[in-house]
């Protein structure tokens, strides 16, 4: 693809990266027709999330009930569902993060039938359902890199019917993943990423 500079957009919500990048590479992406989030199985979920320090502390003080919600093989020693080691990282909030622990099935919080028991407590216990879930597992396929708002890699899922990239598609980005961008950037944020967009295409 074209190595252009990036864009900019100023009026999203992420107040801890005031100007936040575009990959003009985003612009670019194209998926086949019927392309949609909710064809997803979990294989994106199968090597874990970084999480900010604030999620992980909001999990982990609600062990106990999430631990009510697991299937029988899932991790429930909650002393192990995050790394111990803490990574600096500016695309979080608090500057650093931590990853989920995997095991043989994928994220210490995955189920069998390929749902995340964070978003299923929430919903469950009447809490918000953004109350548990990181919030970079709302976001994919879209994703932060340095301050560079850009598509994680479609290898990951492989599939063309939900989030992997196809050359030559009749629905763009913005037609696919409207729902994360607007829950990553907010209603403003959407609206100047659609109008820069659109410019692009001028």
């Amino acid at each position: 693809m074209p190595d252009h500079p990036p864009l900019v957009l100023r009026r999203h919500k992420l107040t801890h990266i005031p100007e936040l990048k575009v990959d003009p590479a985003l612009f670019e992406a194209t998926f086949v027709a019927g392309c949609s989030m909710f064809n997803c199985n979990a294989n994106c979920c199968k090597h874990g999330v970084m999480v900010d320090p604030v999620e992980r502390d909001a999990i982990l003080a609600h062990a106990d009930v999430i631990k009510k919600h697991m299937e029988p093989h899932q991790e429930k020693d909650h002393q192990k569902w995050f790394d111990q080691e803490e990574e600096p990282d500016l695309d979080y909030p608090s500057g650093t993060s931590f990853a989920t622990q995997t095991r043989w099935y994928g994220c210490v919080f995955l189920d069998r039938g390929g749902r995340c028991v964070l978003q299923q407590t929430a919903v469950v216990e009447g809490m918000s359902m953004f109350a548990l879930k990181p919030f970079f597992c709302y976001a994919f396929p879209v994703t932060i890199e340095d301050g560079l708002l850009m598509l994680d890699d479609p290898e990951i899922a492989n599939r063309p019917e939900c989030c992997s990239m196809q050359p030559g598609g009749s629905m763009t980005v913005l037609d696919v993943c409207e729902e994360e961008f607007r829950f990553v950037l907010g209603d403003d944020g959407f609206s100047e990423l659609r109008n820069l967009h659109k410019s692009t295409r001028e």
